[in-house]
């Protein structure tokens, strides 16, 4: 319950889909912003409340979204490595996913998802404990704590994957 965030790896296109459904509480997703030119994807993007994040910057726009969805106790999907994987492998995060929770003062529930979206095909989704970012001032992270928050993030969801793989 409350406002929390979604963190995930990307493997795919329908990443945002399959979160979606394991959640019972509506997702905003913080989405490319390419994404958002797509006349059908683009249209269903926004339809369902996702939003533009303009990637390789500070998005301040994007960011300020972002936390009115969570003052507004809704929950928040962002898939910190901020593009799909090629290899299924966990790349390195961004620290926005920190920072958003850090100030906010919102847990991250960290995903994982493993395998493939095809008929006949095992898909898992492994859902995590909630992380918080600790910060010296409340809501106020230092780049040391966005950093470490970061680092915590992506090993979590890296660890949740290698159960996934041992699991199939």
């Amino acid at each position: 319950d409350g406002p929390f965030i979604i963190a995930a790896n990307h493997i795919h296109a329908l990443d945002p889909v399959m979160v979606a459904i394991i959640v019972p509480q509506h997702v905003s997703f913080m989405a490319k912003e390419e994404l958002m030119h797509s006349p059908i994807l683009g249209w269903l993007a926004r339809h369902v409340g996702s939003f533009p994040v303009k990637r390789g910057k500070a998005d301040i726009q994007a960011i300020r979204r972002a936390l009115k969805v969570l003052a507004q106790g809704q929950v928040l999907g962002i898939f910190p490595e901020g593009t799909r994987s090629k290899t299924g492998e966990v790349q390195a995060g961004f620290e926005g996913t920190a920072l958003l929770a850090a100030r906010a003062q919102v847990p991250i529930v960290p995903v994982a998802l493993y395998g493939r979206y095809r008929l006949g095909s095992v898909f898992h989704v492994n859902v995590g404990e909630p992380i918080r970012i600790e910060c010296a001032m409340a809501g106020k992270p230092t780049a040391e704590e966005r950093a470490q928050g970061t680092e915590l993030i992506m090993q979590r969801i890296t660890a949740l994957l290698d159960e996934c793989r041992e699991g199939n």
